[in-house]
């Protein structure tokens, strides 16, 4: 999963404020980690072959889907398959039935390989060819199929993190950077983790708290989702809360929320998103400048 560094998100939060799109951002840092993981592989591979080692199944399932050192959801990636797809699948993804699944996956893998091999050998061949430190090895087409497989599955779960933790990695960072552009004080924001309700034995986090000045709570609900996406309305009802904050509405979500009596936001194309904020702050008597 792409891990989210600070200047990505600061950079997302300015966009977002601009009412530009940020998803130019996420490319970005997708394509960053996704280069970072396949130089690091293809240094390996370089290190195994100088070893006289063959990248055969062997060698994969020793270095990537066996190795200890790796987290298991990250070798059930390097063997095609990522942990919520086994969940969905077998209703738990525990370290066992992940790294099962993944070698059972890696065997069907084998077995496509060399069904294209007796195939396509006399028709077609493949050769990577990749060097290091001034040392250079091609690749057979069985090691190239599997350096291959193992890349497109490795961008294919960057790009599945990266999409789905987004929102998470920038909800309050967001309200933070707009807070503190309105000046709004201290003591009258709570950005901290809570539940909507103590009885409750599970957690439904909000993602915000501002506090007007007679003491009134406001939770603020954030969500970077599409247009006509059905979860706005569900998303308040279910937090009780009194402020929206989304990238895109349709004019369906912004009716829902009216009649709730909700205060919403729409960043993209807005250039008066600041003004906007402004505005909620003062009706809802949370202090601001």
């Amino acid at each position: 999963m792409v891990t989210f560094e600070k200047t990505v998100i600061k950079k997302t939060v300015e966009k977002l404020i601009k009412g530009e799109d940020y998803r130019e951002e996420i490319v970005n840092a997708i394509n960053v980690a996704f280069l970072d993981f396949a130089v690091s592989f293809f240094k390996k591979i370089v290190e195994a072959k100088m070893n006289t080692t063959e990248i055969n199944i062997d060698w994969y399932k020793k270095n990537f889907i066996n190795n200890k050192e790796l987290d298991a959801a990250e070798r059930a990636i390097l063997a095609g398959v990522n942990k919520k797809t086994v969940c969905n699948i077998y209703g738990s993804a525990n370290k066992k039935i992940l790294l099962d699944v993944a070698n059972a996956n890696l065997e069907y893998l084998t077995e496509i390989v060399d069904e294209l091999k007796k195939e396509e050998t006399e028709n077609l061949d493949i050769c990577l060819k990749i060097s290091y430190k001034g040392i250079t090895v091609e690749l057979s087409l069985t090691e190239s199929l599997l350096v291959i497989n193992a890349l497109a599955t490795k961008k294919l779960a960057i790009r599945g993190g990266a999409w789905s933790s987004i929102g998470k990695k920038v909800e309050k960072p967001l309200v933070d950077e707009l807070c503190r552009l309105c000046r709004v004080p201290s003591k009258n924001i709570d950005n901290k983790i809570f539940k909507k309700d103590g009885k409750l034995d599970y957690d439904r986090e909000v993602d915000y708290k501002l506090i007007g000045q007679s003491g009134d709570i406001y939770k603020v609900e954030v969500k970077l989702m599409g247009k006509g996406n059905p979860e706005s309305a569900d998303a308040v009802i279910a937090r009780d809360s009194k402020i929206f904050i989304a990238d895109t509405l349709s004019e369906q979500n912004k009716s829902q929320l009216q009649a709730l009596g909700v205060k919403y936001i729409e960043l993209k194309n807005n250039c008066e998103t600041l003004a906007c904020f402004k505005k909620i702050l003062k009706e809802l008597d949370v202090p601001c400048e």
